[in-house]
């Protein structure tokens, strides 16, 4: 091989995995749903779609529990913050405008999507721990899924480890954004007894990078006045190590590195001859 040509070769190496590194950023996502009489009704979320991958029910990671939680002070009526909200014909569940940590927990803890945290306009600030521990895949996928009926407002987001110690970056969901983070149409719309007709819900998902950290066991979900009054549930995907695996990429540096050995060795049998 002439040297002109291993230089090209490196190159393209390279440029190969620089590529193949910035694939790892977050992407929309496909709701595949269950609607039970219409919008007031259950809507089970079945699977998600993203980058041509299905993950399925038996990846999803729920909320068990609420391990800190601060709300605007509720004095009757319409109020306080954060509450309990589903469909006008969702059984089960009780709502409560003035809820417990254990409330929030049971109404995010299945992929029922008509059973939400209404924000109500107002500042709350929730702590929640998923039923597994949270470590991203090389593959692309989002880590964090989140909706929001209205698609009228923004959430709040940080990282929580198993110690339940805030990490990484705080991160802002917004309804739309100059840097590409809007909001996506989620594809179908729900009535809650909170509201008097169907509004669309949207989405959006994040993956561990963007948050800045490896893994996760929880995640703060915050707001105030200035956020719109975030309506939300949340699923986290549980890590998937064999596929992770199967597809790891090698670090950018390994390449180089590799690549300028390969240099080396070709100049020094150049100059032996």
């Amino acid at each position: 091989m002439k040297f002109n040509k291993l230089v090209t070769s490196i190159g393209l190496t390279v440029g190969t995995v620089l590529f193949a590194s910035s694939s790892a950023q977050a992407a929309g996502f496909t709701s595949n749903i269950t609607q039970d009489n219409g919008t007031k009704g259950d809507v089970i979320l079945n699977s998600i779609e993203q980058k041509g991958r299905t993950i399925n029910q038996n990846e999803f990671s729920f909320v068990e529990s609420v391990n800190s939680f601060s709300n605007t002070e509720y004095n009757g009526g319409n109020t306080g913050a954060a509450s309990t909200d589903k469909g006008d014909l969702v059984g089960g569940l009780k709502t409560n405008e003035d809820p417990t940590k254990g409330e929030i927990a049971s109404f995010l803890g299945d992929n029922n999507l008509n059973r939400i945290i209404d924000g109500e306009g107002r500042t709350f600030s929730i702590d929640l721990k998923f039923d597994s521990l949270i470590t991203g895949d090389l593959r692309g996928l989002d880590s964090l899924f989140f909706w929001e009926r209205g698609m009228n407002s923004d959430l709040t987001i940080q990282a929580i480890n198993e110690k339940g110690d805030l990490i990484g970056n705080v991160m802002r969901l917004n309804r739309k954004s100059k840097e590409g983070s809007n909001q996506e149409y989620a594809g179908f719309k729900i009535n809650t007894m909170e509201i008097g007709g169907n509004q669309k819900v949207g989405s959006w998902g994040v993956s561990l990078a963007e948050l800045d950290v490896k893994s996760l066991r929880g995640v703060r979900i915050s707001a105030d006045k200035g956020h719109g009054g975030p309506d939300f549930k949340v699923i986290a995907r549980k890590s998937n190590f064999k596929n992770a695996k199967a597809a790891k990429v090698p670090e950018p540096g390994t390449i180089i590195g590799l690549g300028s050995v390969a240099a080396l060795a070709f100049i020094r049998r150049r100059k032996s001859k």
